[in-house]
């Protein structure tokens, strides 16, 4: 689970116009080129998640991500960007991004309604990378905005302006957001989202061809199935950390996120020498010894994202997994799971 590698590349690349060498940028994130060369590859999530990181430090720019994604017009390639190139028009092609979106990044999920007034597209994070890296988060979140709205522009050969951007951040330098978007922004909202006239959904992709449009939706969805043939394991886990974002479900609602029967997912399961309750103990170990390492974020809120009952069992789950108390580790500073 991570990001596809030219993504990656791409914001490399445009970094380099705010004096961010590309060569630099690698060396700092750990990232080697020929990692982020082939649009196939993906780079693990953290890494991912941490290359806004070095791009604040060699540019002193706090809105490095909004300033990357303005000078991004491509942010898709590999399959899923030649099939939304492919698309008949917008409204098809921010379609496509929601079905096959997380095969570019499984840590963002994208929603896309139309209803009478406008058509919205919601930009949702992963709950893990906004409570363990929030500020690399917003800047990823910036980028995504203005690079997506830069490539729907670049689609149909007309600057798209949105109705309304709306964000799930504080406010910071209103001015330039709008003089970008063109239109009002509000903050501290409820979610990540983008308002468009829906007029624009149905405005022609200059690039429309339904026969490509066609093959590569084919590939798209066998490369779907493929990934489906993981364990029920693998794919319960998978469903676990990034559609409940931390919380741990009922089985029945893991059953159903799944599109199979409880009973169903039990046999399987079971098939597997394993349980839903082994699988989410081993999610929510997971995510506590991830969200432990970010000081910030307190203990209670770590048992509570969690779903435990109170602090009191929090630690006592915590210290079956390390053989330490939260509050030791913290102290410390490292986390070193039990073996």
């Amino acid at each position: 689970m991570g990001l596809q590698a030219t993504v990656i590349r791409s914001i490399f690349q445009t970094a380099g116009s705010f004096g961010a060498a590309f060569d630099s940028l690698c060396q700092l994130s750990g990232i080697r080129p020929e990692e982020i060369s082939d649009s196939e590859n993906m780079v693990e999530w953290e890494k991912a998640a941490l290359i806004w990181v070095p791009l604040l430090k060699m540019t002193n720019d706090p809105l490095i991500g909004l300033h990357v994604g303005m000078g991004t017009d491509k942010l898709l390639q590999g399959m899923v960007g030649f099939l939304v190139q492919s698309s008949k028009d917008l409204s098809q092609a921010l379609s496509i991004l929601c079905k096959y979106g997380q095969l570019v990044s499984p840590m963002v999920e994208y929603n896309f309604v139309e209803e009478r007034a406008a058509a919205k597209l919601e930009i949702v994070q992963n709950k893990m990378w906004l409570m363990k890296h929030p500020e690399p988060a917003r800047h990823a979140q910036d980028f995504l905005m203005a690079s997506l709205v830069n490539t729907a522009s670049a689609l149909i050969a007309r600057r798209i302006i949105p109705l309304r951007i709306e964000l799930a951040y504080e406010r910071r330098a209103i001015d330039e957001y709008q003089r970008f978007f063109g239109c009002d922004i509000l903050f501290n909202c409820d979610t990540n989202r983008i308002l468009l006239d829906k007029n624009d959904m149905k405005i022609p992709i200059r690039s429309s061809d339904q026969s490509m449009f066609e093959r590569f939706n084919a590939m798209l969805e066998e490369k779907q199935a493929l990934m489906a043939g993981n364990s029920t394991a693998a794919n319960l886990k998978q469903v676990l950390f990034m559609q409940f974002k931390g919380r741990i479900p009922t089985i029945e609602e893991a059953a159903a996120a799944l599109q199979i029967s409880t009973r169903s997912l039990q046999r399987k399961l079971s098939l597997e020498q394993t349980s839903f309750r082994e699988v989410a103990g081993a999610i929510r170990k997971d995510i506590a010894l991830q969200l432990m390492q970010n000081p910030s974020i307190k203990i209670a809120e770590v048992a509570d994202i969690l779903g435990y009952s109170d602090a009191t069992a929090f630690r006592k789950a915590f210290k079956s997994w390390t053989n330490e108390l939260p509050r030791h580790i913290r102290k410390r500073g490292t986390v070193s799971p039990k073996s």
